[in-house]
């Protein structure tokens, strides 16, 4: 068994299901000590019962990343328990679909909270201690959609847009300090994100695919820790999207326009 991360201390947040739970059990198998932190209570419990070989390894911590003192109350744990923290995983987050001019305002607000602030917050607790320590790593777990902009999902773009900006901007602030900033992001994959988004007319799935198995992104974010990459994109169309985004922009909002109205078409049909 790989031990690339043998007693390094791990917070993950949103790890109940999806990447969260397969980014805490790919840690867990290399060694790590991993902070579960997520809303609910008994899914993370559910979590650690499921696997006893990891119960040494794992530390569940009800956690609401949109509340500041949730998160305080966190990182004070964490320290308690393990005196350091090496790694922080931003992974909660939720999803909405829907057109612009009918996104409620009070639900994008929502979404901001969970998918900018909510990392935020986690960002600016565990900062103290990593500046401390003289070393740290801060993944943001972000989306394809972080660089590029598609119909039905402005305000989930824009939340991960801003998440981007944030850690670039951080990145650059850390310069010289031991820590740092990467940005792993996720093409579609299968999870209950699609399930629990924000959801105005459609489809929970827009396609019959199920995506990559979370297990993939997992899989990136150690592999991201451990050779120090400033971002990865995960498949190759995703890559290929992101280069055409710099290279060839008008092409690419022409490849979008077509697939967001075939997608139309295919919503249309189900609904």
């Amino acid at each position: 068994m790989n031990k690339r991360f043998q007693e390094k201390v791990v917070i993950v947040t949103g790890a109940s299901s999806g990447i969260g739970l397969e980014t805490a059990l790919a840690f867990a198998h290399e060694g790590a000590r991993v902070v579960l932190a997520a809303r609910n209570e008994e899914k993370l419990q559910q979590v650690v019962t499921a696997h006893p070989e990891f119960r040494e390894h794992f530390l569940a911590i009800p956690t609401d990343v949109t509340k500041t003192d949730d998160v305080r109350n966190l990182v004070a744990q964490t320290i308690s328990k393990y005196g350091r923290i090496d790694i922080l995983v931003n992974n909660a987050g939720i999803g909405m679909r829907a057109d612009i001019d009918e996104t409620p305002i009070d639900d994008m607000r929502s979404l901001m909270e969970v998918n900018v602030y909510g990392p935020l917050n986690c960002m600016q607790a565990v900062l103290p201690h990593m500046r401390r320590q003289g070393t740290g790593q801060i993944v943001n777990v972000g989306s394809i959609l972080s660089l590029l902009p598609v119909a039905r999902n402005g305000a989930y773009c824009a939340s991960k847009f801003a998440l981007l900006a944030l850690t670039d901007s951080l990145r650059i602030e850390l310069h010289g300090t031991g820590i740092e900033v990467i940005s792993v992001l996720p093409a579609y994959t299968d999870t209950p994100f699609f399930e629990n988004m924000y959801r105005y007319g459609g489809v929970a799935r827009m396609s019959p695919f199920k995506g990559q198995h979370p297990s993939k992104v997992a899989r990136a974010v150690l592999y991201a820790c451990a050779h120090h990459k400033r971002q990865v994109v995960l498949t190759i169309s995703g890559r290929i999207a992101a280069w055409m985004r710099h290279l060839a922009p008008s092409l690419l909002d022409i490849a979008i326009r077509i697939s967001s109205q075939r997608t139309a078409k295919a919503e249309s049909k189900t609904s």
